[in-house]
């Protein structure tokens, strides 16, 4: 089968090649990949010296992932040839303490495929029969594979428990800061704002129906002094998914007393640790959260799509073969506008 294939990090160790198709285990299913989506993130650092830190070398990456059901273990009982589905890409030991109390997103040994197994930039991937959840019939696979980064909103959202009535603020406009505001408009809050750099991506959410103001990035108190005009008591919660540590020490300033904060992953500043404010989360008493994958929501995040309570093809700003890959990761890493890149190892006949 053709694949994406990294001996080692660095670009120069990946090519698009022909790999052994998988072997199906008795509870393992074979996907046909048809859509698999472009996690900035991770596969950006595939090509740092040390490539992604949350990866293991040789690798077919790609955790975001949707399409047939191409061959079933003999024994798969809930799935059949021909299904259309995306699937949990984590796998835990099952094992340890945290597996045995049901915890299973802190599970120490959890891997992801595309990360520390094989994933979905392959004609072809193997996935344990638990791990897939079927796709409605009006839910394409472009939408489908998008259901991994919506999963790992989901948690941050459980994480942060929005009440009646609370004003959000959502630091970024990238794939995960556009997710988390569509789904924090579905909750009780009374007010969801997205504070970003780019006026490109407020402009989509704008059409979305979500309030907006500009970033900007040279002078922070240009756009705290906006956000603060309109709600002059600050936010009851902030979700801050830009990866930029410097936000962190103005974010308190932008908060009710009481508020909550969520870090949406690594922060990728100048310092391997924060400087973290606590003197001005202990005057507001503030409380922060942090956020960093998802294990066993991809059902409500399958069913947040096909409700249309995530607009999935607003997130979508160009589509290639496989082939092309590397075209797609480029126009990622260069244009700042565009928010997520879909690779189709296979093409519908």
């Amino acid at each position: 089968m053709k694949a994406l294939y990294y001996s080692k990090p660095l670009r120069e160790n990946a090519s698009i090649c022909d790999m052994p198709y998988p072997v199906c285990g008795s509870h393992d299913v074979i996907i046909k990949v048809m859509s698999c989506s472009i996690c900035h993130g991770v596969e950006a650092d595939h090509d740092a010296p040390k490539g992604s830190g949350c990866s293991g070398y040789p690798l077919i990456p790609g955790h975001e992932f949707a399409g047939y059901i191409h061959e079933i273990g003999d024994g798969v009982t809930t799935l059949q040839v021909g299904d259309r589905v995306t699937a949990d890409n984590t796998v835990t030991c099952g094992v340890c303490h945290y597996c045995k109390k049901g915890d299973l997103i802190h599970c120490p040994d959890k891997k992801n495929l595309g990360n520390k197994a094989n994933g979905g930039f392959a004609e072809y991937v193997k996935v344990q029969e638990s791990k897939v959840v079927k796709l409605p019939d009006h839910v394409s696979f472009n939408e489908g594979c998008l259901s991994e980064p919506v999963a790992c909103c989901m948690h941050s959202m459980d994480q942060m428990n929005i009440r009646y009535g609370d004003d959000v603020l959502i630091l970024g406009a990238g794939p995960m800061g556009m997710i988390l505001s569509m789904l924090a408009s579905h909750t009780g809050a009374a007010h969801v704002v997205v504070c970003a750099p780019s006026a490109g991506k407020l402009k989509k959410l704008e059409e979305l129906g979500i309030e907006t103001v500009l970033m900007d990035r040279n002078d922070y108190s240009v756009h705290e002094k906006e956000l603060l005009s309109r709600y002059p008591l600050g936010f009851d919660c902030l979700f801050d998914a830009t990866g930029a540590e410097e936000l962190v020490y103005t974010a308190p300033k932008l908060m009710k007393m009481g508020g909550k904060i969520l870090g949406y992953g690594y922060y990728r500043g100048a310092h391997p640790t924060l400087r973290f404010p606590f003197n001005e989360f202990w005057d507001k008493e503030l409380t922060y959260y942090s956020s960093l994958s998802q294990v066993g929501d991809f059902g409500r995040a399958v069913d947040a799509i096909a409700t249309g309570k995530v607009n999935a093809n607003a997130l979508i700003s160009g589509e290639y073969d496989l082939d092309h890959y590397f075209d797609g990761l480029d126009r990622v890493l260069r244009e700042k506008d565009v928010i997520k890149i879909i690779i189709h190892p296979n093409r519908e006949a």
